[in-house]
């Protein structure tokens, strides 16, 4: 059974970078039987990124993209936006879990992911309104100030601490006027674009390479006959010799796959889209740096302006489900939190409208660490659980995966968490009870430390 995306809504209504463009053209779908030397499955920054590379490492390659939907359905068209180093969930879990050797290495392949989204953006010239403004985490209570500045002594000791600024609450205050902001931890690297441009521009790069892209076509099945792969779409075959699973919080409703499915499990997220704010609103909240933001909290909030002159802000709450059902992209109650906290952080906008209300999955594993690299031989390659920070990662690990599927090393394929051994999520209902108690601890604290802000 193949994955039915037309119940999952129209691609234009799935989020404010979406609706900006209008109604969109999408590609024919494939109507016949095709072959190929690497077959990709996911129209995403992953799928196109890996393909635009694998034509410019060997141009004489065959490489065709398959997309279930339209490219840019799933999360590079419906994130937030930012091009960031965060590797998982926090570093400190990363040393935790992992040690501080490899969370050294992680965020060193975060540093140069976003330098080469930087890079591309100026190589390609690409048309997304990149902005390399900096990105600020900020402490609202206490415990979240010194759980920040636990963070800025991790990120010294594992040798990064020219890469971010300390800013104290006087500090802080001259550069955004939030009665809640405490304390910040400033990166300058980072920076914001607007996902759908820019997914859409990897999608007019690989054309112009020569990479066959066809949109609204479902894989059903895929199958691997001696020396190679069969994938079988809603309107022909594509046999190659190796297949990309560029699919991410999709991966489980992959046909035929195993306990590939157990690598990672989606997790939703949502966010809202204010009006367009005035020079006297933007003025009184004194952000006038355009940096995006992240608060220190658990359920995270991310928040950014947008090229128009708007704030975006998503996060404070996750919402997850059991089994294939993936209808979850709408969840008022979370979209009234949003705007209750924003009007909170920023009193000036107590009166401001919502224009847009939208959600979508990430994908998590259950360590928190990406899965890059092999499934089962070197027919099959994958990448899943970006943890919600995947624009920089996705991109970059294209590339990563282009190396891999030509046997080309490099220090991107040399990475801890390349062609490890994934840690999958237990099978159903221990997995649910699992995640449901993880959040309510983390529900739990946030309320506590949070009880008298909102």
């Amino acid at each position: 059974m193949g994955i039915d995306y037309s119940k999952l809504g129209s691609p234009e209504t799935r989020s404010f970078w979406l609706n900006q463009f209008g109604p969109y053209s999408p590609n024919l779908p494939l109507i016949e039987d095709h072959r190929t030397d690497i077959v990709i499955i996911g129209g995403g920054f992953t799928g196109l990124s890996c393909a635009a590379h694998l034509k410019e490492l060997e141009p004489s390659l065959d490489v065709t993209v398959l997309e279930g939907s339209a490219v840019g359905f799933g999360a590079s068209g419906r994130n937030g936006g930012f091009s960031m180093t965060l590797f998982g969930f926090e570093p400190e879990i990363t040393c935790l879990l992992h040690g501080k050797e490899k969370a050294r290495a992680a965020h060193q392949y975060m540093q140069d992911a976003v330098d080469y989204v930087r890079e591309c953006v100026t190589r390609y010239n690409f048309d997304s309104d990149y902005e390399h403004n900096g990105f600020l985490r900020i402490a609202l209570t206490s415990k979240h100030r010194e759980r920040l500045q636990k963070q800025q002594d991790l990120y010294r000791e594992l040798g990064f601490s020219s890469s971010f600024d300390w800013w104290g609450e006087d500090q802080l205050s001259q550069r955004l006027h939030s009665p809640l902001a405490k304390a910040g931890l400033f990166e300058q690297r980072c920076g914001i674009l607007n996902p759908a441009k820019h997914v859409r521009h990897w999608k007019a790069i690989c054309e112009q390479l020569g990479v066959h892209i066809y949109e609204n076509t479902q894989c059903q099945a895929i199958t691997y006959p001696r020396g190679g792969v069969t994938v079988q779409t809603s309107g022909g075959t594509v046999t190659a010799s190796k297949v990309v699973l560029a699919t991410n919080a999709y991966s489980h409703l992959l046909p035929e796959m195993g306990a590939f499915r157990r690598n990672q499990t989606p997790v939703w997220t949502h966010q809202i889209v204010t009006q367009p704010l005035t020079p006297e609103q933007w003025q009184a909240i004194g952000w006038a740096g355009r940096y995006g933001i992240e608060t220190n909290r658990h359920l995270v909030h991310y928040l950014r302006p947008t090229a128009d002159g708007r704030i975006t802000f998503g996060g404070a709450n996750v919402v997850t489900t059991a089994g294939q059902n993936m209808s979850l992209d709408h969840h008022k109650p979370t979209w009234r939190t949003l705007e209750k906290h924003l009007k909170t952080l920023f009193p000036p906008l107590a009166e401001i409208g919502i224009d847009y209300q939208w959600g979508g999955p990430v994908s998590v594993t259950l360590d928190m660490v990406p899965n890059l690299g092999f499934y089962k031989d070197d027919r099959t390659l994958y990448l899943c659980g970006c943890t919600g920070h995947g624009v920089s990662l996705t991109q970059y690990s294209g590339k990563t995966l282009a190396e891999l599927a030509i046997g080309r090393e490099s220090k991107r394929t040399q990475a801890w968490f390349v062609n490890r051994t994934p840690v999958r999520w237990p099978v159903q209902p221990f997995k649910q009870l699992g995640i449901g108690a993880v959040k309510g601890a983390l529900k739990a604290e946030d309320y506590w430390w949070e009880r008298k802000l909102w």
